[in-house]
């Protein structure tokens, strides 16, 4: 029995974490939409922002893990804990030192991991469940991951990336039917979508969604993370134009020309706020990996 000392005890303690978690992605949403942004650049511009965005994010992994930690009864629940959630806090903490090339790399690395960790616990969870402790944060936290791999996926601007699709949909409905028929085999007469019916549907839907997203992500980030074969090219930046809206992060462009075709490319925000039309960008061109060929900025 729990007596009513330790349930105020460990009250205070979760009312602490939410604080920290509250004002932790506080800051960091103040500092990427406000960095973002055209007007409060100036002031966010510096080097202490992105040395504190990079400790916040550390920390909060490491506190989710070792919050999560201290809930697991089981050994292996205790492993997967420290290995799932602090894998990523390394990525992110080497990030100021290694290049964002290789970055992505180890974000992709630690993203893959995680999936194969998230799946094990799974069925840990499955065989015993009074001994496991798996929550909505688990695969939120790797889905975060996912988004930040397909934001570096949508800054390529593809030549002729018709073909790519052909891949990606074929990985994507493989994926979905593995997915599905391992759900319906093992997750589906859990207790938990017994009760809730709706859940269920959304569980479908999620994972057919997933295995889309992850198809594109994934041979997208192979095809730019593993190919070095750059080729520069000057080009002029004919207009700017900003694209924002209430629901959508604000994306900065500049028209240029390649090989007389009209085209706009995504560009970080210091780069538009310092490059006026009419200037001259350096570009790289690239043959890709898998073969599918994208130009970039890149600093």
């Amino acid at each position: 029995m729990v007596n009513g000392k330790d349930k105020k005890t460990k009250s205070k303690g979760n009312i602490g974490y939410k604080i920290f978690y509250i004002t932790g992605i506080s800051i960091l949403f103040c500092i990427g939409f406000f960095g973002s942004s055209f007007f409060a650049y100036d002031f966010f511009d510096s080097p202490i922002f992105d040395i504190l965005s990079i400790v916040l994010i550390v920390s909060l992994l490491c506190v989710r893990s070792i919050q999560t930690f201290l809930r697991q009864t089981a050994l292996y629940g205790k492993i997967f804990t420290l290995a799932y959630f602090n894998l990523f806090a390394l990525t992110f903490a080497v990030k100021p030192f290694v290049s964002a090339r290789l970055w992505v790399i180890l974000l992709f690395f630690s993203f893959i991991v995680a999936v194969i960790l998230l799946i094990i616990l799974a069925f840990k969870y499955i065989k015993a469940p009074n001994n496991y402790v798996i929550t909505k944060f688990e695969p939120l936290i790797a889905l975060l991951m996912l988004i930040g791999l397909l934001v570096v996926a949508s800054m390529q601007s593809y030549i002729g990336a018709q073909g790519m699709w052909i891949p990606v949909v074929i990985v994507g409905v493989i994926l979905s039917l593995c997915a599905i028929i391992i759900f319906i085999k093992y997750f589906k007469n859990l207790d938990y979508f017994k009760i809730n019916s709706g859940e269920l549907i959304a569980a479908y839907a999620l994972l057919v969604s997933f295995c889309f997203v992850f198809s594109f992500t994934a041979i997208s980030t192979v095809n730019y993370a593993f190919d070095d074969s750059a080729t520069e090219l000057s080009v002029e930046v004919l207009d700017k134009n900003i694209q924002s809206g209430a629901r959508t992060i604000t994306s900065f462009y500049f028209k240029i020309q390649i090989d007389e075709t009209i085209t706009q490319l995504e560009v970080p925000v210091d780069v538009y706020h310092s490059t006026e039309v009419g200037d001259y960008i350096e570009i790289q061109l690239y043959s890709g990996a898998l073969g599918y060929s994208y130009y970039v900025y890149e600093n």
